[in-house]
């Protein structure tokens, strides 16, 4: 092979937790040897090593001669320096896996490492706020996420809620790990930068979202609280009924980016619980859960388990045969 080349890395940034997959462009890179024909496995020599300002990674294929994918390493260096450019590098390999001499090449900056960004709206925060958005659709507009209880109308009371009742509070959420819908979203996508590639997309963090849902309304003398009680248990059993799934836009700014899918729904140990919670207000009420089932909270990062081979769809898995183009 002749002296490699780095031009760019794809996408050129990410968290300093890593394990991100990463498209690497240039010339020269070594490509592993065809397999004997016949065999489908889809293993390889390792040809190519990249690293990040020094890191190497754990996982780097060449697809062609051309085309890197290399999974970005944790970073544990300095964290007082993010965010922190990091220099690419690209070296061939031999059959032993050993560096090639000459046959290496860096792109300084290649590849910019930070902490997140804690203040800009991520994908959780959209799916709860969702949530209630759905409740203030369908049930009452007096419905909120992060409110105190005491409902104390009184302006001097440092405890006041700016919120009257009746009101609809979800007290939470309760974020636990779904494994068995995080095990079956992983599948395989073609690669739009090579048609005889396919991306593995690695195990999603995929989590519920559990809010437990309080509604309380004023006491009265008459049976006004009563009337009102009813009727938001009503409307909230026939939003449960017919709004069975909630749609999250995967980029908020571009619709066309499509959207992702929810099972939304009141669990059995969650049906409404209307009850009267002796307090300096008398507040009455119901309590209820809602959840919203495998929500996946990460980009979804893949990798690759194929390059350079003819791959075909069977069933919704991918089979690898080999080919000579």
């Amino acid at each position: 092979m002749g002296i490699p080349t780095v031009t760019a890395v794809d996408p050129n940034s990410g968290p300093t937790r890593g394990y991100d997959l990463v498209a690497v462009t240039g010339t020269n890179f070594r490509l592993p040897d065809p397999p004997p024909a016949g065999d489908a496995t889809g293993d390889q020599d390792r040809t190519v090593k990249v690293s990040f300002g020094g890191v190497d990674s754990d996982w780097a294929y060449a697809a062609s001669e051309e085309l890197i994918y290399a999974r970005v390493p944790e970073w544990r260096g300095d964290y007082e320096t993010m965010p922190l450019p990091l220099a690419v590098r690209v070296a061939n390999l031999d059959n032993d896996e050993n560096e090639i001499p000459g046959e290496n090449a860096t792109l300084a900056d290649g590849y910019t490492i930070d902490r997140p960004n804690l203040a800009k709206e991520c994908y959780f925060q959209r799916a709860c706020r969702e949530i209630i958005r759905t409740f203030r659709r369908h049930v009452i507009k007096n419905t909120y996420m992060t409110v105190r209880r005491d409902y104390d109308e009184d302006a001097t009371d440092w405890e006041t809620l700016k919120a009257s009742a009746p009101v609809i509070h979800l007290m939470g959420p309760r974020v636990p790990i779904n494994r068995f819908d995080s095990v079956n979203r992983e599948e395989a996508v073609e690669d739009p930068t090579d048609p005889d590639a396919y991306l593995r997309k690695k195990e999603p963090v995929t989590t519920d979202i559990e809010f437990d849902v309080q509604v309380w309304t004023s006491a009265s003398p008459n049976d006004a609280a009563t009337r009102t009680l009813m009727g938001i248990l009503q409307s909230m059993l026939l939003m449960f009924r017919d709004v069975t799934e909630l749609r999250i836009d995967i980029n908020p700014d571009d619709p066309d980016d499509g959207y992702y899918e929810y099972d939304f729904h009141m669990p059995w140990h969650g049906y409404p619980d209307v009850n009267s919670e002796a307090n300096s207000h008398d507040l009455t009420g119901f309590r209820a859960i809602c959840l919203l089932k495998g929500v996946h909270i990460d980009e979804e990062a893949g990798t690759v388990i194929e390059r350079g081979w003819i791959v075909s769809a069977n069933d919704g898995e991918p089979t690898v045969e080999y080919g000579t183009n």
